[in-house]
């Protein structure tokens, strides 16, 4: 049977002349519709264009190819390298010149480095490093046992979430029972309540009820039942002073736990680590890891654990006393009447819960990556995702006709007065302006750590041991910024690809570790009797 006799499927037509099939007519394997068939023959290979096609085909095509993908493997997954241009000296033990290196001779004139940026919606590739290197950094705060830090198995933990007060009702999905197979925050599709079966009529003539049950997603979710009700000039100033309202809280805590000390003769010492989330609503929250750490006179740098007398319930009454207690009124304006605004917690935010407490649901495993993939995240839950703003954009994006137009025109506004210049700095970020994770000095180690670790291994092609702190006095860099992202699209493909390619061959030879370590034990597990 030839191809022009072949039986079509229901609902599929021919192409006169030819007998081959057509696309398939709506309602017969519509996930099977090509989005778009380009003609033959006018350059286009599997979805990119002709350009695309001849620049990654003359790269292809150049004998120093080879070399050029070993050039660019440092940023060969980033989306927007940063090119440096300049020269290297190496220099001897003696700071003799024994060689310059100057990039002219490299390919493409330029050395390629990572851009670095930690926002998945910028460059995946960068946020990736940067939320692995954010897990083992929580990871050796919480368990120990590596970068010159003990064993933490006997030091207790507290997760928390720390939210901030309600700006007026907002469309939101509370979902009371969780099905056992939810993936509870990400796709979740239990059933959920009824946003607000209850309410009475604003002064604006709002019916503030809401009958449905959102799904997740929905573009409700977050978005004020009356807009002229929802004090977003509040919001945006507790935003401004979200991170002073938590330096004066873990000062408190640090107060909580001298008392709880004093009454039961011992000292204690607070560790912690922190990052910050966007609400739908476009408000911070923060979640925390506090850990709790004993005190040695002989040696006030030493990590070592509680006392036995201090129980996780102690812990955690000390805690909450912190949050409660601690607020503060902000710098006066003019738009308050020339008062400042109160600004305390949520009455209904602080969630706490034990890590690796018997009972509980919280283990190291699980707190350490979700903690660690809000460091990647910005603004993109409210559905806005902006760089800066200024004179011009605030115009286009401060649209007084929407939730997040409102905020941004709000911290544009209050920006005019001298103490709450922050706010147009940052009006993008609704106000927020702190850092996306700090922590305490003890708690672990640095981020700054990790990659002189990674940077080490690099450069000693994975024998460590063989590194001498010397050769940074050895090598200087007189390199500047030459441009940003790769020269041509056919660039980023190859180079892309490759990375790819690398990092499916690097999990093949983790899951064949796996499947021989698991061989391994159950080899060596003895026989029933």
């Amino acid at each position: 049977m030839t191809s022009s006799t072949l039986p079509l499927a229901p609902g599929t037509t021919t192409v006169p002349g030819t007998g081959a099939s057509a696309e398939p007519t709506a309602g017969y394997w519509p996930w099977a519709t090509p989005t778009r068939t380009p003609p033959p023959g006018d350059g286009w290979v599997r979805g990119h264009d002709p350009r695309t096609v001849a620049s990654g085909r003359a790269r292809a095509q150049d004998p120093d190819y080879p070399e050029w993908l070993n050039h660019v493997r440092a940023a060969s997954a980033c989306k927007h390298p940063i090119r440096l241009a300049g020269q290297i000296h190496v220099n001897d033990a003696d700071g003799n010149r024994m060689a310059t290196i100057d990039t002219e001779d490299m390919p493409d004139g330029a050395i390629y480095t990572p851009c670095g940026n930690r926002r998945a919606a910028v460059c995946p590739s960068c946020a990736e490093v940067y939320r692995r290197d954010t897990y083992h950094l929580i990871k050796a705060g919480l368990q120990g046992d590596r970068w010159g830090l003990p064993p933490l198995h006997e030091h207790i933990a507290i997760f928390l979430t720390a939210t901030a007060p309600s700006f007026g009702p907002v469309h939101h999905r509370v979902v009371k029972v969780h099905a056992a197979d939810c993936r509870k925050k990400d796709g979740c599709t239990c059933r959920s309540s009824v946003c607000h079966p209850f309410g009475h009529v604003c002064p604006h003539g709002v019916d503030l009820r809401c009958g449905q049950r959102h799904k997740a997603g929905d573009a409700h979710l977050g978005q004020p039942l009356c807009l002229d009700c929802y004090d977003h000039t509040g919001q945006v100033v507790w935003n401004h002073e979200a991170p002073e309202l938590w330096r004066r809280t873990i000062q408190q805590v640090d107060r909580e736990l001298r008392r709880l000390g004093r009454a039961h003769g011992v000292e204690l010492r607070r560790r912690y680590i922190k990052v910050y989330e966007f609400q739908v609503r476009g408000v911070i929250h923060y979640h925390a890891l506090i850990r709790l750490d004993g005190y040695n006179p002989d040696c006030p740098q030493a990590i070592v654990p509680p006392p036995r007398i201090i129980t996780r319930d102690l812990f955690e009454e000390a805690v909450r006393a912190a949050f409660v207690k601690t607020a503060y009124t902000s710098s006066p304006h003019p738009a308050n009447g020339g008062q400042g605004w109160h600004i305390a917690w949520g009455d209904k935010g602080l969630d706490l819960k034990h890590v690796n407490a018997p009972g509980h649901e919280v283990n190291l495993a699980q707190i350490t990556g979700y903690i660690a993939k809000y460091v990647t995240k910005s603004t993109e839950v409210t559905g806005l995702n902006l760089r800066r703003v200024d004179d011009l954009s605030v115009e286009v994006h401060g649209n007084p006709g929407t939730h997040l137009g409102r905020l941004i025109r709000a911290c544009w506004d209050l920006g005019e007065h001298p103490d709450y210049t922050r706010l147009r700095r940052w009006a993008h970020q609704f106000g927020y302006g702190g850092h996306i994770a700090t922590k305490s000095r003890a708690f672990s180690v640095t981020l700054g750590f990790l990659r002189m670790q990674r940077t080490i291994w690099r450069r000693t092609e994975g024998h460590p041991h063989t590194w001498d702190d010397e050769q940074t006095e050895r090598v200087i860099y007189e390199l500047g910024y030459h441009a940003t992202g790769w020269i041509t699209t056919g660039d980023a493909l190859l180079a892309n690809t490759a990375a790819a390619m690398a990092r499916a061959r690097h999990q093949a030879g983790l899951d064949a570790l796996a499947d021989e370590l698991a061989a391994h034990r159950t080899a060596a597990r003895p026989l029933a009797a």
